[in-house]
């Protein structure tokens, strides 16, 4: 019985030790975070499709001047230390209606030679589904860790690269 006892909790500091070392390696991964600031359905009339690097004064502007800017993320990081984060914004370009939106897939960068990724979902309306008749504007603000790369890329749900901006 001893024995057994033995082996047993054995086997349970080895799982613990894994548990806090798997969660110890989180932190780590900080570095190459991504967040939502702001979103919305309207955040600039006429903006094209693209991505733009903002800075933090455009994305707090961005809550109090633009129609249908949600509101922050309740999980979303405040203080931006520009040495440490970019803020971009994500405009997905003018729409024919609503239901039209972006969606953050992954907080977590993937970053390969000297490019980041970060990928995001293109919502579309359910054909025949009621929504509004305006033009919109759907965008995203996002906070992203800065880190060893030059490039940052966006890509779509199927992996397609949609926008591209050099950070240098």
């Amino acid at each position: 019985m001893l024995r057994y006892m033995m082996q047993y909790d054995w086997k349970r500091l080895i799982g613990l030790g894994l548990i806090l070392l798997v969660s110890s390696g989180c932190n780590t991964m900080a570095s190459s975070s991504v967040s939502v600031l702001k979103q919305g359905y309207v955040c600039s009339v006429n903006q094209p499709a693209g991505l733009q690097l903002v800075s933090d004064a455009v994305a707090k502007q961005a809550d109090s001047t633009r129609i249908g800017v949600d509101t922050p993320q309740k999980d979303a990081d405040t203080s931006l230390d520009p040495e440490q984060f970019w803020i971009v914004r994500v405009n997905m370009g003018q729409q024919p209606s609503g239901g039209y939106a972006l969606r953050l897939i992954s907080d977590q960068l993937e970053i390969s030679s000297d490019t980041a990724r970060v990928a995001l979902e293109w919502l579309q309306p359910k054909p025949g589904s009621v929504q509004i008749q305006a033009l919109t504007y759907p965008c995203l603000y996002l906070k992203i860790a800065r880190g060893n790369y030059s490039r940052l890329e966006i890509v779509d749900q199927e992996g397609v690269v949609r926008h591209h901006l050099s950070l240098n």
